[in-house]
């Protein structure tokens, strides 16, 4: 062999191993979603019935952010924990098409048109990454995953929903695979739970007998205490597995719920209301994030994306919406961040607006609901027909309105919907 050859070689080698040594400085990020879970059935959130101890120690571990939100259904959700846009940005605004709801193909070729998915940047960063649970009307291989559960044109995710509800075999399986392989990994975990069926083991079921204020509730807990102990069993794999100071764990729930009257609370999921789109938001990553509980900072779906580029050192490829959980700065300089709530079905995959019931505004304590041309096309979705107005620091739970009281803060507030996203 030549000098040169030699040389070129060497050169070959080096840069293959700091290929190697830039992969393993890559953080894991599991990604953690619970599905209708309402932000007010934790531990650590003051449930007085609902037994979380896995969740509870993940958020002392955290920096943790009390004041989340997302949007109030699950497809247009998963879509902004895909893309970092909101819904009428990515297009997706609603579960199904109005007119065909087994037309899987417009709303995955719909999403698929955005910039930027996640699974496939990370993917193209080096990251093995896995798709369990809910991933709606597409395969896991569309989104760009490198391995997952989910087939093509599923509704909610097929055989992925066996993910919590009968096994955590497979992300243990792929955790291996990536170690194995000296890849760092990604995991999506979205078990559809506690989400109906309510159907939680016999075990757990007698501890809440008795304790909820319906049978239905009682289930429903006993649902929650379930989706807990999957994540305690994720968590003690990764210990097992001596990854977790290796991971960032990411957790959210997709939309609320009303543990109390279900899909009957109308102020609940598909609402604007925030025991429909607010969530406990936490993240986790020893050694690189102080833990923390903030009472005060509002954070969003949205900023879930912009995180995980970030930890993974990925820079997207257009202006995202959100900002990186991580970067206080950024997080203390915005005061006001939105919602948007969508019809169950989509009335026109171009026109976000016709599927719109309503636009949030929430700016620092004060939460604005402005109705839109939209109706609800679901009897358990309550939607206002007029401005609401709610201050959020002495009325958590919107008893009282304030529009007629405050007009300056309505007209505040809609001033900044307008130059954010006028829908009318």
């Amino acid at each position: 062999m030549s000098f040169s050859a030699r040389q070129l070689l060497v050169a070959a080698l080096l840069t293959a191993a700091a290929g190697i040594a830039a992969a393993a400085e890559k953080p894991n990020i599991i990604l953690i979603i619970s599905d209708d879970h309402a932000f007010n059935e934790y531990g650590f959130m003051g449930a007085k019935h609902v037994r979380t101890p896995n969740l509870d120690r993940l958020a002392e571990q955290s920096v943790l952010f009390t004041r989340g939100y997302a949007t109030p259904v699950c497809s247009p959700s998963l879509a902004t924990l895909l893309t970092g846009l909101y819904p009428h940005q990515h297009g997706i605004t609603g579960n199904d098409m109005k007119n065909d709801r087994a037309d899987r193909t417009t709303l995955s070729t719909r999403l698929l048109q955005n910039p930027l998915i996640l699974p496939k940047a990370l993917g193209d960063a080096g990251y093995l990454t896995l798709q369990t649970g809910k991933l709606w009307n597409m395969s896991y291989q569309q989104a760009g995953f490198t391995d997952g559960m989910t087939g093509p044109q599923s509704r909610h995710g097929g055989e992925g929903l066996d993910i919590g509800r009968k096994t955590m075999q497979p992300i243990k399986d792929f955790i291996n695979k990536a170690t194995d392989a000296g890849k760092p990994f990604f995991v999506w975990y979205a078990p559809m739970l506690p989400h109906d069926p309510h159907t939680p083991p016999e075990r757990l079921l007698k501890k809440y007998l008795g304790k909820g204020p319906t049978p239905a509730a009682e289930k429903y807990y006993a649902m929650i205490e379930w989706f807990d102990e999957t994540c305690g069993e994720l968590d003690a794999f990764l210990e097992q597995k001596r990854l977790t100071e290796k991971t960032l764990v990411i957790y959210l729930a997709d939309n609320g719920w009303n543990a109390e009257q279900g899909r009957n609370g109308g102020r609940a999921k598909m609402s604007p209301y925030e025991l429909g789109i607010r969530t406990p938001v936490m993240a986790r990553w020893p050694g690189k994030l102080t833990p923390r509980r903030d009472d005060e900072t509002l954070a969003s779906i949205i900023d879930i994306v912009p995180t995980i580029l970030s930890a993974a050192g990925l820079q997207p490829p257009a202006p995202l919406p959100g900002v990186n959980l991580m970067d206080s700065a950024a997080l203390t300089a915005r005061k006001t961040i939105f919602v948007e709530s969508y019809t169950h079905d989509v009335a026109d995959i171009q026109d976000p607006a016709k599927s719109l019931m309503a636009a949030v505004v929430i700016d620092d304590s004060f939460k604005l609901i402005l109705p839109s041309r939209a109706k609800s096309d679901k009897p358990f979705a309550t939607v206002p027909n007029t401005p609401e107005l709610y201050d959020l620091k002495t009325d958590p739970l919107e008893k009282q309105n304030l529009a007629a009281e405050k007009p300056d803060v309505v007209k505040r507030l809609k001033a900044l919907q307008s130059s954010f996203w006028k829908f009318d």
